[in-house]
């Protein structure tokens, strides 16, 4: 434990003197290489979002592929055709959640940087890369829904005759989507990583395999898969119930493939993710996955009519209308403290109190940020004057032997 301290504590040291070096390396640049750096930073994140374009439209195009041919007589397809078919929107966003990690950490490179903050925008990236791809798809899905084409939506709102229940359909792409990714993740823990591990460590003498090196263990990236998951089960539990038990089922056979591959095919990442910041940042990745879940649910039920067909809303025009019917059938004191609680005059007050406190933790949050950037002065200052009393004696040691020879 002490060791282990120890070494955290170096790796906080060291990388306290590369923030300090990478600010004195931006103090000192000159207003050429400003502008040619904000260039180029700015011409780097044009291309960040063309990809992400690319990547969005990649993913509705094959949503409206799928859609389209699984409308026609599937049945009479190849195995392999019909399962291409039902699974394409799921691949295409694996591929692009494989992809654009590669591509951002390449250009992330030229950006310049410092070192923590280019692993939080790196992370940032993919994560909205991540979490976005859901909302194409769950978008998709509902403009296909809702399009009629020659046929007429006057009577329901809704595609009717080529979903007559729309909310199971949502419910199926969420459920491919998690057990595709679950395949994924247990193929490439099976095919790619123990046999690199196998390659690296029987087979070192080959150049190829030393440059490949062994498999590092990066805890965000195994962060963001699990928002990832959580996000897909959020948004699908509303269209299938049993799909959170699906997940938990999932999420404990990824621990436990996780922690073999960790203990057998890993080796620790040479660029660590500093703890201080990593609960802070993995909670609001969180937050961020859960906000753009409830915009597509919270469209879904209010917007787009509910199936006629099948479900527990069938009587109802929208999902949300179940709401105040039920609030209806409450006692008449319960009716009065809903109403109460939803009217503007308890919802103005609790808006003001709700924003004093926030503003009370950011200026705390922002008097700690003070704190910890003198204390990072203070360390770096220290660091230096130890650098300088070894370098004074070092030259009195060898002066020393000088003398004496």
């Amino acid at each position: 434990m002490a060791d282990l301290r120890h070494s955290s504590l170096r790796y906080e040291l060291r990388a306290d003197l590369e923030e300090e070096r990478i600010r004195q390396k931006i103090a000192e640049r000159t207003s050429e290489e400003t502008i040619r750096i904000y260039s180029l930073r700015l011409f780097l994140n044009c291309i960040v979002l063309a990809v992400l374009a690319a990547c969005f439209y990649a993913i509705y195009r094959a949503t409206i592929f799928s859609q389209e041919h699984m409308k026609k007589e599937i049945d009479k397809m190849v195995f392999g055709e019909n399962l291409l078919i039902l699974y394409l929107p799921s691949i295409v966003i694996t591929l692009a959640n494989f992809i654009t990690p590669i591509i951002f950490a390449k250009i992330i490179h030229y950006e310049d940087y410092s070192p923590g903050f280019e692993i939080r925008l790196t992370i940032l990236r993919c994560v909205f890369m991540r979490l976005a791809t859901i909302c194409v798809l769950v978008f998709t899905l509902g403009s296909e829904i809702t399009s009629c084409d020659n046929y007429s939506c006057e009577l329901c709102g809704y595609n009717q005759k080529l979903y007559p229940c729309w909310e199971t359909q949502v419910g199926q792409e969420m459920y491919k989507l998690m057990i595709f990714d679950l395949i994924i993740i247990l193929a490439v823990t099976l095919f790619v990583d123990f046999p690199r591990k196998f390659l690296v460590t029987y087979c070192s003498s080959w150049k190829l395999f030393r440059c490949w090196g062994q498999q590092e263990f990066a805890i965000p990236d195994n962060v963001l898969g699990i928002v990832y998951g959580q996000t897909i089960c959020w948004i699908g539990a509303f269209f299938s119930p049993l799909l959170p038990a699906v997940a938990t089922l999932k999420f404990i056979i990824i621990f436990y493939v996780k922690e073999i591959s960790l203990l057998y095919t890993c080796r620790p990442s040479p660029r660590q993710f500093r703890a201080s910041n990593s609960n802070f940042f993995f909670l609001l990745v969180l937050l961020i996955g859960l906000c753009l879940a409830i915009i597509p649910l919270t469209i879904s039920m209010t917007r787009i009519p509910s199936s006629k067909a099948c479900g527990p809303f069938t009587n109802f025009n929208t999902t949300w209308e179940v709401v105040p019917k039920m609030v209806s059938t409450f006692p008449s004191s319960l009716q009065s403290l809903v109403h109460g609680i939803t009217s503007e005059a308890f919802a103005v007050p609790f808006f003001m109190i709700i924003c004093l406190v926030m503003f009370y933790f950011i200026a705390l949050a922002g008097a700690h940020q003070r704190v910890v950037v003198q204390l990072r002065e203070q360390l770096s200052l220290e660091s230096r004057d130890k650098r300088y009393l070894i370098q004074k004696l070092t030259e009195a040691q060898r002066d020393m032997r000088n003398r004496l020879d």
